[in-house]
């Protein structure tokens, strides 16, 4: 290849990477915009950045009002989102990786997410938004059952 045709191949990447987060970043001010009241209503304390706050949001999507619900299914339908905490996620309940989970989790998961859906993807998808306040052994254990260690 020659070296014009490098730099062109390069440009047309940084180009998509660049609109893809332009894109991202647009999804992310509208479910901000959408979802104002239920943020400070259900995700009171949690950090911005990294997906906390779509998380959040996601646990408690029973609760999430008419208004912010349609950007919620947009951001949780994206493949960033999917990637970060997938939907297989739920078909841990009952196993025993669950109950590990609870075991590890239990008290954070009583301080942190009481009310959050059903399904472990729920639970899971709550202690990554609040990663920085539970114990370190749950977010050890959380992050590895996301991450399907």
């Amino acid at each position: 290849m020659s070296r014009l045709s490098g730099i062109v191949v390069s440009v047309s990447v940084l180009a998509a990477s660049l609109a893809f987060d332009a894109r991202q970043d647009a999804q992310a001010s509208s479910l901000m915009t959408a979802c104002k009241v239920d943020i400070d209503t259900l995700c009171k304390g949690v950090k911005e950045g990294r997906g906390r706050v779509s998380a959040c949001l996601f646990a408690h999507d029973t609760k999430v009002s008419g208004t912010c619900k349609p950007e919620l299914a947009k951001v949780t339908g994206s493949s960033t989102f999917k990637k970060m905490l997938p939907a297989s996620l739920n078909s841990l309940h009952g196993s025993d990786q669950a109950a590990a989970l609870q075991q590890t989790c239990g008290n954070d998961i009583k301080a942190q997410c009481g009310g959050v859906g059903a399904g472990t993807d729920k639970v899971l998808a709550c202690l990554y938004s609040r990663s920085s306040s539970i114990s370190k052994p749950c977010y050890a254990k959380a992050k590895a059952l996301i991450e399907g260690e």
